[in-house]
Parts: structure tokens; C-alpha cells; sequence
């Protein structure tokens, strides 16, 4: 339960770094001779909007996991297997999506905006790739993460302490 909800707590990180990166290109990078096209500005928001859902379905899905791993942890019944397979599942696959996506904000940035305008210096860089790659490993730990509860909710690896009788 521990890891889902520190995981859900990266997700909430996330979103404020994807917050300044969205304010970030939509505003600080005109500071460095883009000018705005809807050729360009269509797939960003496209990818940001994905990023944004999927992301919020990864948090939505490891917050309600954690019903069916204290459930499992006090009575294991079937219900509470399933549930805290298939909820921390779907969130590993939205996680792995809204990463996907991530990416592909990232290309419109570095490859695409260089054709409206913004100029080849590495000054907005120094602000851009701590925000992404932020953004990126927090995503990335958090989808490690949620193996775990997978794995735990089928118990195919089960922990037992022994103690040793001195």
C-alpha cells in the first residue's frame, strides 16, 4: 500500500513539472524566437493532452489500487486479487503510455520547433531539460513501482520473515 501510494504521490510531482513545462514552451520559449503555427502547435497539444490523461488515469488507477491491497492484506478473498491485479496493471499500462507520450512532446520540442522559429541556443535548454527529465525518471520510477503490487497481488513472490530462535 506504502508503494502505491508513493506512487500516486509522484504522479501528483509530475503533473506540477509538466504544468512549467506546458507554461514553459507555451510562453518562456517566444523568449527565443519561436513564432506560434498551428502546424506545430496541433501536435503539442495533442501529445501534452495524452501525456496529461493518461497520466491522470495512472494516478486515478494506483489511488483506487490501494482499496484492494488493504483489503488483501487483512482477508485475502478473490475479489481483492483481481482488483489489486488488474487496477495497478491498468495503471502500469497508462504509465507506460503517458511516458510514451512524454516523448513525443519531447520531439515536437526539440525537432520541430527549430522550423518556426526557435533559435539553436542552448540557453532554453538549461531551463528545459531538468522539467523534462524530471518529469521523465519520476515517471519512469513510478512505473518500476507498480510492478511491485502487481507481482504481490498474484503472490507469486512471497516474503516471509522468520525469526530465529536464539
Amino acid at each position: 500500500m506504502l508503494i502505491l501510494l508513493f506512487v500516486f504521490v509522484l504522479n501528483v510531482a509530475v503533473f506540477v513539472l509538466l504544468w512549467r513545462l506546458d507554461v514553459f514552451v507555451n510562453s518562456d520559449l517566444y523568449g527565443y524566437g519561436l513564432v506560434f503555427s498551428y502546424s506545430w502547435g496541433e501536435s503539442y497539444w495533442y501529445y501534452n493532452q495524452l501525456t496529461w490523461t493518461f497520466l491522470a488515469g495512472a494516478a486515478a488507477l494506483t489511488a483506487c489500487s490501494i482499496i484492494p491491497h488493504y483489503l488483501h492484506s487483512r482477508r485475502p478473498s478473490g475479489f481483492s486479487k483481481l482488483f489489486g491485479f488488474l487496477l495497478p496493471t491498468s495503471a502500469l499500462i497508462y504509465q507506460v503510455l503517458s511516458l510514451f507520450f512524454l516523448n513525443q512532446v519531447n520531439s515536437v520540442v526539440r525537432y520541430t520547433l527549430y522550423q518556426y522559429g526557435l533559435s539553436v541556443n542552448f540557453d532554453w535548454t538549461v531551463a528545459y531539460d531538468p522539467i523534462y527529465g524530471a518529469s521523465f525518471v519520476l515517471m519512469a520510477i513510478s512505473l518500476v513501482l507498480l510492478i511491485i503490487p502487481v507481482v504481490r497481488s498474484l503472490d507469486l513472490v512471497k516474503v516471509k520473515w522468520e525469526q530465529e530462535a536464539e
